[in-house]
């Protein structure tokens, strides 16, 4: 029987920032299913908190006929992952891959900067964002990944919707939430966002150790997604 995986996207982008490593899955083993989550997409959210979210993706997996997938969540994606593995436990898969978590709340810097978040359709702004969360390997991977970022950012809803987004991802982490899942945590070894001591404690409280990918930042998403597909394919058979 086919597993099915759901890969969750973070905060400035969509469907389109997790193709890359669902394309790394093959067809034939797995049903994949990439969801643009809001303000992506054409649906905005009543609220933007974990209620609303958790009910956005359970629709989402019932309205699929979705059997208990696996969700695999990056950055604020991860947190989307970690509420709906405490409110609806039994609608998904034992197994839980958190890509770049946010293991705890972002610093208040980040959280001052909130506000700036309506200015990310703004390609300057959306350039500097991308080139902090990005280690580059070479210039054609950043130009690349910057022109994905904004076209990801292009389909949101509207920016007091990117705004409240935005709130959402710096007032919740994943140590927020309460659950039991069997859980695999892969992170860039150069995250600029989550420093390790965080994720390290956080591995440390869901039993797991985390995996460190080398020269790499937050978005590995774009940066190394057959190294992430790898591992994730790893975890899957254990």
């Amino acid at each position: 029987m086919k597993k099915s995986i759901i890969f969750i996207h973070g905060f400035r982008g969509s469907s389109l920032g997790m193709e890359q490593v669902a394309n790394c899955f093959d067809n034939k083993k797995y049903n994949i299913y990439v969801p643009d989550m809001p303000p992506a997409g054409d649906e905005s959210l009543p609220e933007y908190s974990p209620r609303f979210y958790a009910r956005f993706l359970a629709r989402y997996i019932k309205n699929n006929e979705i059997e208990k997938p696996i969700l695999v969540g990056h950055s604020m994606g991860s947190i989307i992952a970690a509420i709906m593995a405490e409110r609806y436990s039994d609608l998904i898969n034992k197994k839980l891959v958190l890509m770049s978590p946010i293991s705890a709340r972002t610093s208040k810097f980040f959280r001052m900067l909130t506000p700036l978040s309506v200015l990310l359709s703004n390609r300057v702004i959306s350039q500097i964002t991308t080139r902090f969360l990005l280690i580059p390997k070479d210039k054609s991977l950043l130009k690349k990944t910057i022109l994905l970022v904004e076209h990801c950012g292009a389909n949101y809803v509207s920016r007091f919707d990117v705004f409240k987004a935005a709130k959402f991802s710096t007032e919740y982490s994943i140590s927020d939430f309460s659950f039991e899942k069997e859980v695999c945590i892969i992170a860039g070894d150069k995250d600029r966002l989550m420093p390790h001591k965080k994720t390290d404690i956080l591995a440390s409280e869901l039993n797991t150790k985390p995996i460190y990918i080398k020269n790499a930042g937050h978005l590995i998403n774009y940066e190394t997604p057959e190294q992430v597909a790898k591992y994730i394919k790893k975890f899957l058979k254990t």
